[in-house]
């Protein structure tokens, strides 16, 4: 399945996190609750991190394979100018190559902002069907898992929104979501590069704030999983692709 073993993974990975964030919160107030929660947000920051990484090896791969098996196929310029590795092309294994490559090319990165996701994602999303656009994040906003938080309108409130207004109600829900998402990014840094001093004093934390940091770091990765295996498909399809060539890829 598209994006399998990298949601697989991740949905292991955020697990872990929550233990860690159940474990403390039943703890006495001090230092080491406070800590112990730290880890969870680092961790499930960490875990949103990898699988976004592993997501992009994933559909370059598939990508890189559907044009080895049908050269015909129209790669754009982004994918066409990939620099791929020596030891990654004489590998015997095609569908180790290519993921070898696409692992090769992203290891370094770390992916801790929307617009970084969205330049790594949106290569294989079709012109009006983009990540986190005006014309794709509704379906977000009314998700039922949807917080107020992350985009600073409940569904109700939305749905009222006359139609005229639905475009500015989008913008603000975007940039909204942009700020939640960056500060729960943050956070982690503070944690792992000045051990959550961004000043001089340490900052508070709670088991309820390490929750939402986690709930919201799901929310964002299961709407990108959706999102992706929705698109993913149309996108290779939209590129010259056959049909049978999406089957050998598993798209």
């Amino acid at each position: 399945m598209i994006l399998g073993t990298a949601k697989q993974h991740f949905d292991e990975d955020v697990q872990r996190a929550r233990d860690i964030q159940a474990h403390a919160a039943g703890l006495a107030d001090g230092r080491l609750k406070d800590d112990l929660l730290r880890s969870a947000w680092m961790a499930g920051v960490g875990a949103s991190d990898a699988f976004f990484c592993d997501a992009y090896a994933d559909l370059v791969t598939r990508t890189l394979r559907a044009k080895e098996r049908q050269p015909s196929g129209n790669l754009q310029d982004k994918l066409n100018n990939l620099k791929v590795p020596v030891v990654a092309v004489l590998n015997s294994s095609n569908g180790w190559r290519w993921r070898m490559a696409a692992r090769e090319m992203i290891e370094k990165e770390s992916v801790l902002s929307i617009q970084q996701i969205k330049d790594l994602l949106n290569i294989f999303c079709r012109d009006q069907h983009k990540l986190l656009t005006q014309e794709t994040v509704e379906s977000w906003i009314l998700h039922a898992d949807m917080k107020q938080r992350q985009f600073g309108i409940t569904r109700h409130a939305y749905q009222q929104t006359p139609a005229g207004g639905k475009a500015k109600a989008k913008k603000n829900a975007l940039e909204k979501f942009g700020r939640r998402m960056q500060s729960v990014f943050q956070r982690r840094h503070d944690c792992i590069h000045n051990c959550d001093r961004p000043r001089s004093a340490i900052q508070a934390i709670s088991a309820d704030a390490t929750q939402k940091a986690l709930e919201d770091v799901s929310f964002l990765v299961n709407r990108c999983t959706d999102h992706m295996r929705g698109e993913y498909t149309h996108y290779l399809s939209s590129r010259g692709f056959t049909g049978q060539t999406r089957n050998q890829v598993g798209a």
